[in-house]
């Protein structure tokens, strides 16, 4: 996290790699949600049992959900003043 303070103001900026990480992330995340759905439509097309791809759905959403989370947090953080990179007194 890039930190930038201009008289009273301090803007946290992500750096390069942390934007690249975000991306790849949120790439990979839409690559499996978009396999799932092929995979469940060939799954129903040929006649297969849909418990595996039923399972991955769950594991999709949770994981989908706590990403949505963490990134809410972030940015309450980030609202906040406090750089995740620093540690709380407490």
């Amino acid at each position: 996290m890039i930190v930038k303070r201009s008289g009273g103001m301090t803007e946290f900026i992500p750096s390069p790699s942390e934007k690249r990480d975000g991306v790849i992330r949120n790439h990979v995340l839409d690559l499996l949600a978009n396999l799932d759905e092929r995979v469940r439509r060939i799954e129903e097309a040929v006649g297969l049992p849909v418990d595996l791809s039923d399972e991955f759905t769950t594991a999709m959403t949770r994981i989908t959900r706590e990403e949505a989370h963490v990134q809410r947090l972030n940015e309450a953080l980030l609202d906040a003043g406090i750089d995740q990179g620093e540690t709380i007194p407490g």
